[in-house]
């Protein structure tokens, strides 16, 4: 028996199929351009039609979606998509099929993930002893923030969604306070959430910070910047270049990048702190996989674990960097067999 699993962002979609097994073991995928398709069901129709003849059309699957969802339909807002899982099930033949959120679904894939999938950067992975039990949450700067939290038990996975991304971002320092005025200046709005700065949009936008400043109006991005201002078709990834920049010795796109960095620890340990994962905090989305070294820093790590009296606490959290760039898929693949498991649906 085969599974369904599925990768759903406003820019790729990977849909693939596992075999059902107790490691799942992909034997077939396909990347598309999500701005390409009208709608998700049409592109869901092509990978149906074009699957091989000799992979049969599988059981259960789950579609891990990078957007909240409610009664098993979601919004792809920037897309203009509305899914349905009864609509999918209609089109594929397919009775058990599931949404969840991208980051959510993470919590699916935690029990089957393999050493090369991820890099332990701090204490080490052990459930509790005690009541036999994990508690676990996700955090992930990509194009936004996305967050998590998961009770994992041998008999059991529960997850818990979460929009934390969204609080409202506290400056801890007089240059995050200045940054925090200039974005409310710059995007004419009345709050700052976190995701406007832990994310790879706001990377970009620290760096317009700092490039705003008239004493780096000589700066080698300025001319970049200039065309992004300029011309809104222009698509170039100001976060790589500050990444980039940075690593080469730039003076200011390394304080850029600093800051950063010292945001993300700190919206971690926040985090943390909030659901008391003691099983461990996962760090996933793409900026953690690119840049494994970064995270791996003390900017990140110190400003983590600077939480006052809970300081010890946080430094014993075992800290694990996500760096398979398809744990979002390989966890949907996690969760259908989960689901095929309990209803006794097995290879």
């Amino acid at each position: 028996m085969n599974l369904l699993a599925g990768d759903l962002g406003g820019t790729k979609t990977i849909l693939a199929i596992y075999t059902n097994e107790k490691y799942p073991r992909k034997i077939f995928d396909k990347y598309y351009i999500s701005s390409e398709w009208e709608s998700f069901y049409s592109l869901f129709e092509d990978f149906i039609k074009k699957l091989p003849d000799h992979i049969l059309i599988p059981e259960y699957g789950c579609i891990g979606v990078a957007g909240p969802i409610q009664n098993q339909k979601v919004n792809i807002t920037n897309l203009g998509w509305v899914i349905e899982t009864e609509t999918l099930s209609l089109l594929s033949k397919i009775n058990n099929i599931e949404l969840i959120n991208d980051f959510s679904v993470l919590i699916y894939g935690i029990p089957f993930f393999k050493k090369d999938q991820y890099q332990v950067i701090q204490g080490k992975l052990n459930s509790d002893a005690k009541n036999n039990q994990e508690l676990v949450a996700i955090i992930g700067a990509g194009t936004g923030l996305g967050m998590s939290r998961g009770l994992i038990t041998p008999n059991s996975i529960s997850i818990f969604p979460s929009e934390g991304g969204h609080r409202e971002f506290a400056p801890r320092t007089s240059n995050e306070w200045e940054l925090v005025k200039w974005l409310k200046k710059k995007l004419n709005i009345q709050r700052i959430s976190i995701e406007r700065i832990v994310s790879g949009t706001g990377l970009g936008m620290i760096a317009r910070w700092k490039l705003d400043n008239p004493i780096n109006e000589k700066h080698p991005l300025q001319k970049i910047l200039k065309k992004l201002e300029s011309n809104t078709t222009v698509h170039t990834d100001l976060p790589a270049l500050v990444w980039e920049k940075a690593n080469n010795g730039d003076k200011l796109m390394s304080e850029t990048l600093q800051l950063w960095l010292n945001a993300y620890g700190s919206a971690a340990g926040d985090l943390a702190l909030q659901e008391l994962c003691s099983s461990g905090l996962w760090i996933a989305g793409g900026t953690a996989v690119k840049n494994l070294d970064g995270i791996n820093s003390f900017h990140f790590l110190d400003a983590f674990s600077n939480k006052g009296r809970f300081q010890s606490y946080l430094k014993e959290i075992p800290l694990i960097i996500l760096k398979d760039p398809e744990a979002t898929l390989f966890s949907s693949a996690c969760r259908a067999h989960l689901n095929a498991e309990s209803n006794g649906r097995l290879n």
